[in-house]
């Protein structure tokens, strides 16, 4: 099918188009019984889902976040939120369990403490196109806002920025343990990645470049994985290296934002060219599975609840 890519390039006014097909797995769809992606949609979610190992997954095109079972993605949806999403592009989930959706249409963040389904937080001051959201463990709420070419700094209970930085179309982000935040970026030749200190107003590059960088991820090494939408694998660099020194194929697709398992077994990655959520073996680099939501859908992020936490 075909993708239009909301990565514009600096200084280029272009919507980049990617025609992907199926990765080499078959997909699993859920029972016809669950609403389609384009059916009228009220947020909820399963009573035993509550205390269950989650993944929330954003379909930009039906405007919801949906809720699985990390263990038992071919079961279907377990719960979904439709209250405050507006277009969501990436996700993320706090210590606590909250989850964050970066709503790309509605220039806003909207934040649901765990097991809730309306928003208790929304961001907007300054937000105009953000492409993922990242929180630390401090609380601080990090907003990658691709037009603007900024990210958004907000402590808690912040309703404005308290810091913002200025780096080229910032795509994802990704908080380490020490809170610092990892970011793909692209320019108008490149991809890159750079690290960032908490309320910092500049960011350091890591002199890491890819054809296209979009989805990024620490593992619990602290080895960063940065996929490359042109190169279709996922690169992994060890600490403060340039050159990686493992990739990890993704052959027709399209590796979006990404995710590890609490103990780093499981890769998931968003694949919004194929409509599909992608899960990986980390160790080995094997494909292990591809699911998806409906026939329409545009998955874009993923999170999990709990999820792993980063290395160094």
């Amino acid at each position: 099918m075909i993708y239009k890519a909301r990565l514009a390039l600096a200084g280029v006014g272009i919507v980049l188009m990617l025609v992907a097909c199926s990765g080499g797995t078959t997909p699993v769809t859920p029972s016809a019984s669950l609403p389609g992606p384009n059916a009228a949609r009220h947020g909820w979610i399963s009573p035993a889902a509550k205390q269950q190992k989650l993944l929330y997954v954003t379909d930009y095109n039906a405007s919801v976040v949906l809720i699985y079972l990390q263990n038992d993605t071919g079961a279907g949806p377990q719960g979904e939120i439709t209250d405050g999403i507006d277009a969501p592009e990436g996700d993320a989930v706090d210590k606590h369990g909250t989850l964050y959706v970066a709503n790309n249409a509605g220039n806003t963040v909207t934040e649901y403490p765990k097991g809730a389904t309306k928003p208790s937080v929304t961001l907007s001051t300054d937000i105009s196109d953000p492409l993922d959201v990242s929180v630390d463990s401090k609380g601080i709420v990090y907003v990658m806002d691709n037009s603007s070419s900024e990210i958004l700094e907000f402590k808690p209970g912040s309703t404005s920025p308290d810091a913002t930085v200025s780096l080229t179309k910032p795509s994802d982000g990704v908080n380490a343990k020490n809170d610092d935040l990892y970011v793909s970026y692209n320019t108008s030749s490149y991809g890159h990645a750079a690290r960032c200190k908490p309320l910092a107003t500049s960011c350091t590059d890591l002199g890491i470049s890819v054809g296209l960088a979009q989805g990024i991820g620490l593992d619990l090494k602290g080895n960063l994985l940065l996929g490359d939408v042109f190169g279709e694998d996922i690169k992994i660099y060890h600490p403060n290296q340039t050159s990686p020194f493992r990739t990890i194929s993704t052959y027709q697709e399209q590796p979006s934002k990404l995710a590890l398992s609490k103990t780093d077994a499981t890769l998931f990655m968003a694949d919004p060219a194929n409509s599909a959520v992608e899960l990986y073996d980390y160790a080995s680099g094997t494909q292990e599975s591809s699911f998806r939501f409906g026939t329409g859908g545009e998955l874009e992020g993923v999170a999990l609840s709990p999820g792993q936490k980063p290395g160094k």
